[in-house]
């Protein structure tokens, strides 16, 4: 399994940055890879889904993303996409909000298929598109917050 877990820190309160991150229109904004973003209603309440694909080093991951936890508060939130073609992969977003700045961390589970020649793969360029790809985001993130602040 490989595990990719980046940290920004935005410039705005947790507030400002909830508009932006699970809204239907700006999600895809921000998260530039998205191809397919489809959420429920109540997205990110825990047991809402999303109908979600995206593009990352070289593979188009497609599925159904599932809440598992999400905590209004703190905005803390893990979810679980269980593609057509890959294992499940887990996402967790955590927003530690201190004087009106907010670190955002970005947390990535996901296991290529595959043995170790799929090992090989992930190492050599997939993981570290999906890591450019990470820091991309929540450098998209943190304009589209600050913008607004």
């Amino acid at each position: 399994m490989t595990t990719i877990t980046r940290t920004i820190e935005i410039n705005a309160t947790r507030d400002t940055i909830r508009k932006y991150y699970a809204h239907p229109v700006y999600t895809p904004q921000w998260a530039n890879r998205l191809y397919l973003w489809e959420p429920e209603e109540d997205w990110p309440a825990a047991g809402s889904t999303a109908k979600m694909g995206f593009k990352s080093g070289g593979l188009e991951v497609e599925g159904v993303a599932t809440t598992l936890s999400y905590d209004l508060r703190t905005m803390q939130h893990h979810f679980r996409l269980e593609a057509k073609s890959f294992a499940p992969m887990d996402f967790r977003y955590r927003f530690d909000e201190n004087d009106g700045k907010t670190a955002v961390t970005y947390k990535i589970d996901y296991t290529i298929p595959g043995n170790f020649l799929g090992q090989v793969l992930d190492k050599l360029f997939v993981e570290r598109q999906n890591t450019r790809d990470t820091e991309q985001m929540l450098a998209n993130l943190k304009a589209l917050a600050e913008g607004d602040a």
